[in-house]
């Protein structure tokens, strides 16, 4: 039994040192990060022009910092928001052209919590 509790110590430093720490599932719960580092990628498809997504939410971060960007088709990025120490509200949307849109949430040494939604409109 103690082979075991010092393996899964082990396995939950080396993980938090690399990749950090991640409870949840962005977009779709809160999630609870520590000491995240990475990229997490999400694609929305568009079909009309007036078709708007992105991201709304919010962070609360106590170390490190989240940036949330979205790319329209050709890759460029039409919208972006970087969450530092404290608390801030997101709403990363954009639209403009069809095709397929992407959201790249990048960490860097993240700690806090990060709660997204998708967000889907059509522009009148």
């Amino acid at each position: 039994m103690r082979y075991v509790l010092a393996v899964l110590v082990v396995a939950l430093a080396t993980l938090y040192f690399t990749v950090g720490l991640r409870l949840g599932a962005v977009t779709l719960t809160e999630t609870y990060l520590l000491n995240a580092t990475g990229t997490n990628t999400y694609r929305y498809a568009t079909a009309d022009a007036r078709q708007r997504v992105g991201v709304t939410g919010a962070c609360r971060v106590r170390g490190g910092e989240a940036t949330v960007r979205l790319l329209a088709p050709d890759g460029t990025q039409i919208a972006g928001q970087t969450c530092r120490e404290g608390e801030w509200s997101l709403n990363v949307v954009g639209g403009g052209q069809p095709g397929t849109y992407r959201v790249v949430v990048e960490f860097d040494h993240y700690t806090g919590r990060l709660n997204l939604q998708e967000a889907h409109s059509t522009a009148p």
